[in-house]
């Protein structure tokens, strides 16, 4: 009857009881309640079609009428009567001060079968007239005097979007903050930080470097967030800006860049480069064995479409590395893959990063007994990649086809810190200075490939030696004669390095292209590879 606290916090009120019903269905309740929106994790697939533009719906019958095709033939005869016989004949509504100068002027014409539209361009640009089109009106102004031009604002809404002129930076960026004191003196502070992009790149989108060099409207106004483009102008400037909005709101062309980093035995060697050799046509030209895989003197090489086409597509290359690795003839260093636009550098890398100093400083701790030396670090330490490293550039051709890579791959392996110098104090004290030291190969060339064809650089020789020492026990130590019991065997294990690099065409959802040869004449078609 006298509980102690501990007893309190600790009893069991329950008794071996189940639940009352009450709390049961809270329990049930809150079991059942979802934790997040059914919608969560879901991809919810809207089908829409986006309108930049209805350019039909903005021509109005009166531009409709100048599309047609008219025949005329009028001798001396003054500007004014000319327009208005035409707009009686071909029910077109002209509205204009016959005061004006260029009416009075006389002129001769003699046509069949020209677009009406077309005439009255000749006119505007050789009398100083302007036609200002409406829907069912079309009014004559002096050409001289642009206030009088009726002008309008549209709003454009791009299907695909800008494209910024984002550029890679550099590591470290330096921003400089200066404050002025009194007097001359002035207080510079320097600060680095990482950059991934350069935002302060110069130049703008290409579209918005076209408008503003041929749109000759009186203003326009670019929403980047929004995708939108505002402009004010007579209906000839707008149609101007309508026709660049069409040619480069386009989806931008992309390109799978598929990079194979491997090192392969000579037996691996020698058997690629007999896959390859079969594959070539048998009425070309021979080949010796220095170059089968183009790495011999002559630099003459195998032709890719011939390799890749007949031997080793983008599917098979794939299955004979893979077999070659498991029986352990090759071993991959890495296979990354990106994604490139059109004509936009890209760089893949992976590899291991190590630092180290360039500079050192010896400080001396003197105590009752002994001074302590000490190498200490001196500046900002430097970075070495292991690994490998691929620039890509890709460029797709005219024909939509034929893609022109610049590659330029390099391999850094064996990166260790070896002993460089040897320093010494007064005392007495040596310290060792230790520099980084590395096996680099590179490589950089350029080539035009179809899509789904691949291209393999390398060929630079890199030799394991090793020496084994077997020997019978205690015989083989024994001094002079141990000799007779002791075998010395050298290993000397070649290796090459290829790189693979396969570039494959995207279609706007993603798929591969790959085009095939067709006959002369018929129209070009592509298949997907998925």
């Amino acid at each position: 009857f006298s509980p102690s606290v501990k007893s309190l916090v600790t009893e069991q009120t329950d008794r071996g009881l189940p639940p009352r019903k009450d709390l049961r269905d809270a329990v049930q309740e809150i079991e059942a309640t979802p934790y997040v929106p059914e919608s969560y994790n879901k991809t919810k697939t809207i089908i829409r079609q986006s309108e930049m533009f209805d350019f039909t719906s903005q021509q109005g019958r009166m531009a409709r009428e100048l599309n047609k095709k008219v025949s005329i033939k009028m001798d001396d005869v003054d500007l004014e009567t000319i327009i208005f016989q035409i707009g009686d004949k071909e029910q077109i509504n002209f509205v204009a001060d016959r005061s004006l100068e260029a009416f009075k002027q006389k002129l001769s014409i003699n046509f069949d079968d020209v677009r009406l539209g077309e005439f009255l361009d000749y006119i505007s640009r050789n009398f100083d007239l302007q036609f200002q089109i409406g829907d069912d009106l079309i009014w004559i102004v002096d050409g001289k005097d642009m206030t009088k031009a009726i002008e309008e604002t549209r709003i454009y809404r791009l299907r695909k979007g800008f494209v910024l002129p984002a550029i890679f930076g550099a590591d470290e960026t330096t921003k400089t903050e200066t404050r002025k004191k009194s007097g001359d003196v002035t207080t510079v502070t320097v600060q680095k930080a990482k950059s991934f992009v350069r935002d302060g790149a110069g130049g703008a989108p290409s579209i918005e470097s076209a408008i503003k060099k041929f749109f000759k409207g009186t203003e326009y106004e670019i929403d980047y967030e929004r995708n939108i483009i505002l402009a004010t102008g007579t209906r000839e400037q707008l149609s101007v800006l309508e026709r660049i909005i069409e040619e480069y709101d386009r989806h931008l062309q992309q390109v799978l860049i598929e990079a194979r980093f491997i090192t392969v035995s000579e037996a691996a060697f020698l058997q690629l480069g007999a896959l390859w050799e079969t594959g070539r046509n048998p009425s070309s030209e021979s080949r010796s064995s220095e170059d089968l895989l183009g790495f011999g003197p002559e630099n003459i090489g195998l032709g890719l479409q011939e390799t890749f086409n007949n031997i080793l597509d983008r599917d098979n290359l794939s299955v004979t590395l893979t077999a070659l690795e498991q029986e352990g003839e090759t071993q991959t260093l890495s296979a990354p893959r990106l994604t490139l636009i059109n004509n936009l550098p890209a760089t893949i890398s992976d590899g291991k990063v190590q630092y180290y100093y360039e500079e050192y400083t010896i400080t001396q701790t003197t105590t009752d007994r002994s001074v302590v030396a000490s190498l200490v670090p001196k500046g900002a330490p430097k970075q070495i990649t292991s690994g490998v490293k691929l620039d890509v550039l890709a460029s797709i051709g005219g024909d939509g086809q034929s893609i022109y890579l610049a590659l330029s791959p390099e391999v850094n392996q064996d990166v260790q810190l070896v002993p460089f110098a040897s320093v010494s104090d007064a005392s007495g004290n040596s310290f060792e200075i230790r520099l980084p030291e590395s096996r680099t190969q590179s490589l950089s060339t350029r080539v035009i490939v179809q899509s789904g064809q691949t291209v393999v650089m390398g060929g630079v020789l890199e030799r394991e030696q090793s020496t084994y020492v077997e020997s019978v026990p205690i015989l083989g130590k024994i001094p002079l004669i141990g000799a007779a019991f002791r075998r010395r065997t050298e290993v000397d294990k070649p290796r090459y390095l290829l790189i693979f690099v396969t570039a494959t065409l995207l279609s706007e959802s993603g798929e591969f292209l790959r085009y095939e040869e067709i006959p002369e004449g018929e129209p070009l078609s592509f298949r997907s590879l998925r």
